[in-house]
């Protein structure tokens, strides 16, 4: 398929550089702003020519609007809207023939998901049977149940549902299926009291789901109850229960912890945690994961790393644990950035499990980040690449490159009109909208001081749209501040954010 690729004069020079590397004509309109091409225009500038009859498509700036429909009939030619992000441009050229792209919306969405799609698709390959069998006969590779870890797969995440003896069936189920869903590899029920029939039932509740269960325990009496559950990974042994409970034929995960006591000094903890692993072997343990510990912020957190990294120089065959919820938990900060990075101080240590848990409010969203990040590292690991540009990202509210429309000179021959703060208010005959958010936004209308009818949704377009459908709003006023409540009700849903409506 021949293409022609349309332009404004402000990307010319950027849009040719791409081009021609895939051997594409570039047409080069005269406007400086690409987004000022219409339909009409590229009617007006092709029609009746032979030159464009050289081609069987155009590619127009995702960015102008109009109808491509008329250009089509007009010219007798395909057109299809291009990408607004120019940063896309280059993958749209280079997989042009495989790609659908459409008159109707920009290919920057589906290019996102194209290729977030290819990295999930590189990631998913190592769980195909044929190649996790053969990762597994690599040495550095094992399984924790049925689930493959180890040196040649992604970083896997154990996520704690806390106090897991105090939740009813169904709370354990709904929280370790939300877990799951947000990228949890293992889930890990935290027990804090001695509950050995707790402990039991929590197992068999958890088997249902056919994942990988831990539990996260220092009472011998839960352990042996767990062990009889046929349970999958222990978190975790000092020197005290490895001596108290010998011969454990699960994964058991060992800490540096010697009559009570961690070591602060990262050259103590290591040794302690290699005493340890050499006891618990000798001892008939048939599998042991390492867990230096990471410890809180601001309480020995940098000389924690250092303990990971002398670790792991000196025993590079150990599997080891991170546990970045140690952090996340006790940091007032956004988790996405602080996640990102804990996945990459793992990687490249060469932990090959991550731990950590939603225990508040702060950080919901910690299970997904994690695995997202653990994801990332793979692929940069795989491709020796750094964790950006890699098809899969943790970029919440910023963006790698910020797209807004330029102003053109046009814009400002206007009469300009600055914005004024309204103080009034004025009563819509119609009623009025009262917007809760839980599991999505709910907006209720009242006539009066009854509720009349309730519209749910989880965007404020389509809320929007449906409000105006069923004639709920007479006020022009009171639709403006409807649209923004409910963009705010978005936000906070989209970002688990607070809402109270102004």
């Amino acid at each position: 398929m021949k293409v022609l690729l349309i332009t404004g004069k402000l990307a010319e020079n950027r849009v040719r550089d791409i081009a021609g590397k895939y051997g594409i004509d570039v047409y080069t309109f005269n406007v400086s702003v690409a987004s000022f091409i219409t339909p009409g225009k590229i009617i007006s500038e092709f029609k009746g020519t032979r030159f464009i009859k050289n081609y069987d498509a155009l590619i127009v700036p995702g960015t102008i609007g109009g109808n491509l429909n008329t250009v089509e009939r007009e010219l007798e030619i395909k057109a299809f809207r291009g990408t607004k992000d120019l940063s896309l441009l280059e993958f749209l050229l280079k997989h042009l023939e495989s790609l659908p792209l459409s008159s109707e919306e920009s290919a920057d969405d589906m290019l996102r998901e194209y290729i977030k799609e290819a990295a999930m698709e590189e990631i998913k390959n190592v769980e195909m049977p044929e190649v996790r069998e053969r990762l597994l006969k690599k040495k550095g590779n094992f399984l924790i149940g049925t689930l493959g870890a180890g040196k040649d797969f992604p970083m896997r995440v154990v996520a704690e549902v806390v106090d897991a003896e105090k939740l009813k069936r169904k709370e354990l189920l709904d929280r370790a299926e939300y877990y799951l869903k947000s990228g949890a590899d293992i889930i890990d029920m935290g027990i804090r009291e001695i509950d050995p029939e707790a402990v039991e039932e929590a197992v068999s509740v958890l088997e249902e789901l056919d994942v990988p269960v831990a539990i996260d325990t220092m009472e011998a009496d839960n352990i042996e109850a767990a062990i009889d559950a046929d349970i999958d990974l222990i978190l975790s042994f000092s020197r005290e229960l490895i001596e108290e409970l010998q011969g454990v034929k699960v994964a058991s995960v060992i800490l540096p912890i010697v009559s009570g006591k961690l070591p602060e000094s990262a050259e103590m903890r290591v040794e302690f945690l290699e005493q340890n692993l050499t006891h618990a072997r000798d001892s008939g343990f048939s599998r042991v994961i390492a867990d230096p510990v990471l410890n809180h912020p601001n309480f020995n957190l940098v000389e924690a790393l250092a303990a990971y990294r002398l670790f792991a120089r000196k025993n590079p065959d150990e599997a080891i644990l991170f546990g970045a919820g140690n952090v996340t938990e006790l940091l007032d900060a956004d988790s996405t950035g602080v996640n990102a990075l804990l996945a990459s101080i793992a990687g490249e240590i060469g932990a090959e499990i991550l731990f950590t848990t939603e225990a508040s409010d702060k950080t919901l969203g910690c299970i997904r980040e994690l695995s997202l990040a653990g994801k990332m590292m793979f692929l940069a690991k795989k491709r020796k690449s750094a964790p950006k540009d890699i098809g899969i990202d943790l970029l919440v509210l910023k963006e790698k490159r910020i797209f807004r429309e330029p102003l053109d000179s046009t814009v400002f021959n206007a009469i300009l009109v600055e914005a004024e703060k309204s103080s009034s208010y004025i009563e819509d005959r119609k009623g009025y909208f009262k917007i809760f958010v839980k599991n999505m936004i709910y907006v209720a209308h009242f006539r009066g001081d009854e509720i009349d009818i309730v519209i749910t949704g989880e965007k404020a377009g389509d809320i929007s749209h449906t409000i105006c459908k069923l004639g709920l709003i007479s006020e022009p006023s009171h639709g403006l501040y409807l649209g923004r409540e409910l963009q705010k009700a978005e936000f906070a849903l989209r970002y688990n954010r607070s809402y109270l409506q102004d």
